[in-house]
């Protein structure tokens, strides 16, 4: 399947310093084996590797994806690729937050590229990213997917260290996502975080430390009123309800365009933020198979 193709932006100074940073690269291709479906291929490069796959709930192959360092510097590259051939169901998480360290000038990147076939299912649920002050971050992420296909995905940021009430500083995130539907490009989501936007609050993140966004594929358009129903009913209750406790000054946004449901939230906590991903991905994963999912066990752990 053709990939759509952006250029990366280029650092002169990690490419005289590459020698000295981690470049990881991880391949990862799911099949369907009889009732359930297998991880076939797995090729890695680096700091970069996957547990052994778990199966909580029948034929999903969960998987949970490592990172030993702990974390990105300035200067290392991460590259990961994920193909699930027809008919395959995958979930993918990680057992912790990505963090992005301080930077002395060099950028960090992270590329992810992930292709889904038609009756395929993949749920890319990773926990957050935290930007740390001054870091230099650039992401790219590649959707592919077929009319036949479900996914549903989130990119979550913490900028800072709101529970110090330290902010994001001098540094820079150039984020950006794309997801093509039969070759056909259809949302091209862009992230841009920088010290000059403190001064336009309104155009960028309302001050806010924490933000995410989650596209989902397949029954856009009657997951985007489930949803707003869903939304909704917690709004008029107050939010008073335990699994949303934490939920302070939340901001979120449902939207769908051409088969493709955008969930846009900004808030204060990033627990808080990550639990309302959770539910949607819940109301998401019973339309669709007409069974209530439950938490993955990594997430409490």
């Amino acid at each position: 399947m053709a990939q759509t193709v952006i250029d990366w932006p280029v650092d002169p100074v990690n490419r005289h310093m590459a020698s000295r940073c981690w470049e990881a690269e991880l391949r990862l291709g799911f099949v369907t084996r009889g009732d359930k479906t297998v991880l076939k291929d797995r090729t890695h490069k680096g700091p970069l590797a996957v547990q052994r796959s778990l199966y909580p709930e029948g034929g999903v192959c969960h998987t949970h994806l490592l990172h030993p360092p702990g974390g990105v510097v300035g200067g290392d590259s991460l590259d990961v690729t994920v193909g699930l051939a027809n008919g395959a169901q995958a979930l993918i998480t990680t057992p912790g937050a990505t963090r992005f360290y301080r930077s002395d000038g060099r950028v960090g990147s992270l590329k992810q590229t992930l292709t889904v076939d038609q009756h395929a299912r993949l749920e890319w649920l990773p926990l957050e990213n935290i930007a740390f002050p001054n870091a230099r971050v650039f992401t790219r992420t590649h959707i592919s997917l077929t009319a036949q296909s479900q996914f549903i995905g989130w990119d979550v940021w913490t900028l800072g260290q709101p529970a110090t009430q330290t902010s994001f500083e001098n540094g820079e995130i150039d984020g950006l996502t794309t997801v093509s539907v039969d070759e056909r490009l259809i949302l091209c989501e862009r992230l841009r975080v920088t010290p000059e936007q403190s001064r336009f609050p309104a155009a960028g993140l309302r001050s806010l430390p924490v933000c995410g966004t989650l596209i989902a594929h397949g029954d856009a358009e009657i997951l985007a009123a489930l949803l707003k129903q869903w939304w909704g009913e917690h709004k008029q209750q107050g939010i008073t309800r335990a699994e949303l406790s934490q939920v302070a000054e939340i901001e979120l946004g449902i939207t769908q365009i051409d088969g493709v449901l955008i969930v846009r939230v900004l808030g204060q906590k990033t627990d808080a933020l990550f639990q309302i991903f959770a539910l949607c991905w819940q109301q998401i994963r019973q339309h669709w198979t007409g069974e209530m999912p439950d938490i993955p066990r990594i997430w409490r752990t």
